[in-house]
């Protein structure tokens, strides 16, 4: 709780010395908070808890909008800053997780209660005539490549001709830093802080260093109806890397040193719409390290009237990792996604939706075939490699939803079904807000899985979470929800979660 009362502390003075410029103006501002506590735990069918956490997640931002003196042009220059905390703590933990001497429980690189720094930033806006924007700091990045984050700098060129160009270049957000995570990374290298561990202990959970990272950008602008964006970024990697993850206790582990590439990859995605008749988005990203597509995508929506809208999405995803990963050594199968879902108004108070979805994926299905001879150049043929086939499986989805002043009462089914198994179910729920305050929410649902990989791991699970809470202001809300499932593997689990939202504008 110290942890979470420091990071207000921090974001408060830094805040404070924005909003006291030395020439004192107008300032627009806007801070939000979201606090959740989950009190859960997971019994086996004996009645014996074998999982038991307590957490608290809290996230604190502010808006500082118009440090500069606001003319009446609206065209003038703009600079605003941007900031946002998370402070996500596990009081259930047990402290053998984070005990470097204790080889039976130790979790390597687990915090108990990190904090971490989503984002924050000062950002300038038509700079130079409306030619120059620029943003400094901890920043995302969302393009055809996907979420990423860095602490840096990007400068972006907006010309009169439909046309806007963008150079950015820092550090990647990576685990182990100070006020980091690792979600931003590529999959497949486990790193984090090393300190307090010998050489060869853990040397899977490798020492996390700087990642030198640059990226550019030309995308379309000015169009209200077509939107296009290209994008390139390179990520590097530093330090020192354990090539032998496999340790049989009488070597040391092989290090390798020096700047290598973390990953490099380029894509692009385009969206357009016309009103009253539908929209279109496509978008690729290829891996310029595995020379091969590692995503493509595809949306049609089709406004077939006022209240029906028609559509279909194909997503093609091969797994790809960081160039230091083993991983990347092994055969990676790609998905197909294939989906049709339509949406209909009824009327102004109900609506129902549903579709239909299938999945191809390929598999091993075969050995490996050892009989054939190594190539001139020592590497594997092609041929020795595992057959793959294909193996399809489908779906579908309906819902429907209806609303009447401050409630809403729904309900939904889903079936998958494959040659490896099934599952089907379906839940409802209710919302209702008494006397424009008070809040009330209810679920429940059935749901039965078929794994016929595991015939004893068939079974059926019963759930229902009762909510109830209260709306101090018209965007601050405190909500209190309780979870119970039941199901013949797990036994029974239970969940409290209590959540605390506010939001505050000057």
């Amino acid at each position: 709780m110290r942890a979470g009362t420091s990071l207000v502390a921090v974001l408060m003075a830094v805040l404070a010395s924005i909003a006291c410029p030395t020439t004192a103006h107008a300032l627009d501002a806007d801070i939000t908070s979201d606090t959740a506590a989950q009190f859960y735990e997971m019994r086996s069918p004996t009645g014996e808890t074998v999982i038991s956490r307590r957490r608290l997640t809290t996230t604190l931002g502010a808006s500082v909008y118009d440090l500069l003196n606001r003319p009446t042009d609206p065209r003038a220059p703009q600079l605003s800053f941007r900031i946002r905390l998370r402070y996500d703590a596990d009081y259930g933990a047990s402290p053998e997780e984070t005990n470097v001497s204790n080889f039976g429980r130790l979790v390597p690189g687990f915090q108990r209660g990190p904090v971490d720094l989503m984002y924050g930033y000062v950002e300038g806006r038509r700079f130079l005539d409306g030619w120059l924007g620029f943003r400094v700091g901890r920043q995302y990045v969302v393009d055809a490549l996907g979420w990423w984050s860095f602490d840096g700098g990007l400068v972006k060129v907006t010309s009169p001709y439909y046309l806007a160009a963008e150079v950015y270049g820092g550090l990647e957000q990576r685990g182990g830093m100070p006020l980091s995570l690792p979600r931003f990374e590529r999959d497949g290298v486990w790193r984090g802080d090393r300190a307090g561990y010998a050489p060869a202990e853990w040397a899977s959970f490798q020492p996390n260093v700087i990642a030198p990272a640059y990226g550019i950008a030309i995308e379309s602008t000015g169009f209200t109806w077509l939107h296009g964006r290209f994008t390139y970024r390179r990520v590097e990697n530093t330090g020192t890397s354990n090539v032998s993850p496999f340790l049989n206790g009488f070597r040391n582990p092989v290090i390798y040193d020096g700047t290598r590439l973390s990953q490099e990859r380029f894509g692009y995605a385009m969206d357009a719409s016309l009103a009253k008749v539908g929209g279109v988005k496509a978008g690729f990203s290829y891996d310029m390290y595995l020379t091969k597509f590692a995503t493509v995508f595809a949306s049609v929506d089709a406004y077939v009237s006022k209240r029906v809208t028609v559509s279909t999405d194909y997503d093609f995803y091969v797994p790809t990792f960081d160039a230091d990963s083993i991983w990347n050594f092994f055969l990676a199968m790609p998905m197909n996604d294939l989906s049709l879902r339509a949406n209909w108004d009824a009327t102004d108070k109900l609506s129902v939706a549903g579709g239909f979805r299938g999945r191809f994926f390929g598999q091993q299905t075969g050995p490996e075939n050892t009989t054939f001879p190594s190539s001139p150049n020592g590497l594997p043929q092609a041929n020795q490699y595992p057959s793959s086939g294909v193996d399809p499986m489908g779906g579908g989805n309906l819902s429907a939803r209806y609303r009447w002043g401050e409630g809403v009462i729904g309900a939904r089914g889903a079936g998958d079904f494959a040659s490896t198994g099934d599952r089907i179910g379906g839940d409802v729920y209710a919302e209702r807000i008494l006397e424009t305050r008070y809040v009330m929410q209810g679920r429940a649902g059935v749901w039965g899985w078929d794994d016929k990989l595991r015939p004893g791991r068939d079974a059926v699970s019963v759930q229902y979470v009762l909510g109830a809470g209260y709306k101090l202001f018209p965007r601050s809300l405190a909500l209190a929800e309780f979870e119970h499932d039941i199901n013949r593997l797990a036994g029974q689990r239970f969940r409290v979660m209590l959540w605390l939202t506010l939001a505050v504008a000057k």
